[in-house]
């Protein structure tokens, strides 16, 4: 048997080694404004922006819903205050709120129907900010298979991972097609579907004449989110953060027993809370209020 010959090792050699970039360490461009400006509208309205944040924090929101669910606190005799934004303020911390295309000013793009296609469009413009300061996620319904997708893809490039994640009102990614508590909404009639909307509390109001033709096609491409969602990540490593869940009371969808499904995705802390409300929760004042009082409650413990 012959033996492969020594590597010389130079002293050119040697610093060309030590200097290489190391493939662990991410590397993104700079911050694309004009595309974090897109994605996230509502960072002026929440009024969280700061030259040099502590923390940021990263914000999905559910199925035909826009950012300002968690960056708007109302006007006049519906303002209230937001003790999510209250802590942002306080702690210098930027609330980073997702405003997927296909709505409000970006209702002329089109809708992302895939949960991996909305995390690989999201991660480039991301990705520097997470890399300067560290960020927790707070997401709603589908929302959380979008955040859960966008952070298996920012563990895979080597990103940091968030301190803490709080995940809402769905079941885990991995539950069987089934057992998932809908109907496919791809196959369904306009009637069956404005009556699969209403299982998940969407408000009677949406299906007035003058707002479903708005919403209608909205709507279909949310659901697509998780109707034809795939998960793929069978044998890969659970996450390490701690996660926080909820449910809703009143929910009629998502079930107790489907928000503890997180439990296995991660070997940090797991807890899950209930909150009096139906699954749209977020868009009742006082409901609401108990949700974003319970996140703040564990982001006062963070140091």
């Amino acid at each position: 048997m012959i033996e492969d010959p020594p590597i010389e090792w130079n002293e050119d050699r040697i610093r060309k080694h030590f200097n290489r970039p190391f493939p662990c360490v991410p590397s993104f461009g700079p911050v694309d404004e004009v595309e974090l400006i897109k994605w996230f509208p509502g960072l002026p309205l929440s009024r969280t922006s700061c030259p040099e944040p502590r923390w940021r924090v990263l914000c999905f929101p559910n199925a035909g819903n826009a950012e300002d669910m968690y960056t708007s606190e109302g006007t006049g005799a519906r303002k209230v205050s937001s003790p999510l934004l209250e802590w942002c303020r306080s702690n210098g911390a930027e609330c980073l709120a997702v405003q997927p295309p296909g709505r409000n000013m970006r209702m002329k793009e089109a809708c992302i129907t895939t949960c991996r296609h909305m995390a690989a469009a999201l991660l480039p413009v991301l990705a520097p900010k997470l890399q300067q300061t560290p960020y927790i996620v707070i997401a709603h319904s589908v929302g959380t298979w979008n955040a859960f997708e966008f952070l298996m893809q920012a563990r895979s490039q080597g990103l940091p991972m968030p301190r803490h994640v709080f995940l809402s009102a769905m079941a885990a990614p991995d539950i069987p097609v089934e057992q998932r508590p809908w109907r496919q909404q791809r196959s369904l009639s306009e009637a069956d579907f404005q009556e699969e909307c209403r299982g998940w509390d969407v408000s009677e109001i949406v299906f007035s004449p003058s707002l479903w033709p708005t919403y209608h096609s909205l709507m279909r491409a949310d659901f697509t989110l998780f109707d034809e969602y795939e998960y793929t990540h069978r044998g890969t490593e659970p996450f390490s953060f701690p996660i926080t869940s909820f449910y809703g009371t009143r929910d009629r969808r998502i079930k107790e027993d489907m928000v503890r499904g997180w439990a296995k995705f991660t070997t940090g802390a797991f807890e899950y809370i209930a909150i009096e409300g139906h699954h749209l929760w977020p868009l009742v004042k006082e409901s609401k209020i108990l949700w974003l009082d319970a996140i703040v409650q564990r982001l006062e413990k963070l140091q």
